[in-house]
């Protein structure tokens, strides 16, 4: 009976023009955001890497532009440099004392958090750390480039780089994609026959529920899988056309590792709402307050606002740049 109900549900799902609709936004979404990640190769020459002035760009570069992560004591100067310049161009300050004051901060070792609160102290200078976090990234050579490509594929593939980002983003389009399905799932049990097959089949409540859940979940299930096998195919041509590591798995055990389980805890969700309030329209606001309360960024150790993977949460983040993710 459970089978039945599955595919009762899958066949309801397959006649519906907005599950079509629905995964073809999914699948260009994900896409548009990953789509970077597919230009990452080896440079030839210096000039292939453009000088970014602003913040916002350079806060946003990854290695396809031929940025890579300053290391700290970069990091340390290059924010010191900045605080340097502030302090010339809206305090007053000449050359020599900027000078002064940024070396006197170096040799004082103090972390970031530390240097903003004696400049906000000493100088009513707010968000200075600000400034070190703006220096994460560097314009690299294409020898550091390439360098810092060699080094990280000889830990990971590129595949496997790759399949967190994809991760990430086809988590948050899948699940505001289940949100709005699976109220499809639930939404004909009011109606006459739907009761009248309660009261005359041999059918229990609870059998009934799991192969509706169940009947749901497969219907995600296929299109992840279909969306997956596209994006595996695009990867592993494009992987090897940049002579880097790839495998075809890799993406498939994210999908099983991050995906999936996300899947089925939202469907668990809709599934207790439902039954819960004989309506699966309150599903709808308690599950995007969940994707809320799973993304929401908080205060890391460093005194930097970012994001911290949260107890049950419905979403699997990785907002580093892309060969500084981890799992």
């Amino acid at each position: 009976m459970l089978k039945t109900i599955m595919r009762m549900e899958l066949k309801r799902y397959f006649r519906n023009p907005i599950y079509y609709i629905g995964a073809i936004v999914v699948a260009l979404g994900v896409y548009n955001n990953v789509s970077p990640y597919l230009t990452i190769r080896y440079f030839n020459q210096d000039s292939e890497i453009p000088a970014l002035a602003e913040y916002s760009e350079i806060d946003d570069a990854d290695i396809m532009e031929g940025y890579i992560p300053a290391s700290k004591e970069e990091q340390y100067a290059m924010g010191l440099e900045k605080i340097g310049q502030v302090m010339m161009d809206e305090y007053g300050f000449r050359p020599a004392e900027a000078k002064e004051l940024t070396g006197k901060l170096e040799k004082s070792n103090l972390s970031f958090m530390e240097i903003a609160e004696y400049m906000e102290s000493n100088y009513s200078f707010y968000g200075a750390n600000t400034y070190f976090y703006e220096s994460k990234m560097k314009q690299a050579s294409a020898e550091e480039a390439n360098h810092y490509i060699e080094a990280s594929l000889k830990e990971h593939t590129y595949s496997n780089y790759f399949s967190r980002k994809y991760a990430d983003y086809l988590g948050v389009y899948i699940i505001f994609y289940a949100i709005l399905m699976f109220a499809f799932l639930f939404i004909r049990d009011s109606k006459r026959d739907i009761y009248e097959l309660l009261h005359t089949k041999p059918l229990k409540a609870w059998q009934y529920i799991i192969g509706k859940l169940f009947g749901g979940m497969a219907a995600m299930g296929f299109v992840v899988g279909m969306i997956t096998l596209l994006f595996d195919i695009i990867v592993m041509k494009n992987g090897k056309a940049a002579g880097f590591p790839v495998s075809f798995w890799d993406l498939w055990l994210a999908v099983i590792l991050y995906i999936l389980p996300n899947l089925l805890m939202v469907a668990s969700v809709y599934t207790g709402i439902a039954v819960l309030f004989k309506n699966p329209l309150p599903a709808v606001p308690a599950l995007v307050l969940y994707m809320i309360y799973s993304n929401m960024g908080s205060r890391l150790e460093d005194g930097s606002f970012g994001y911290r993977i949260r107890k049950l949460a419905i979403l699997v983040r990785f907002p580093d740049v892309f060969f500084e993710t981890r799992t």
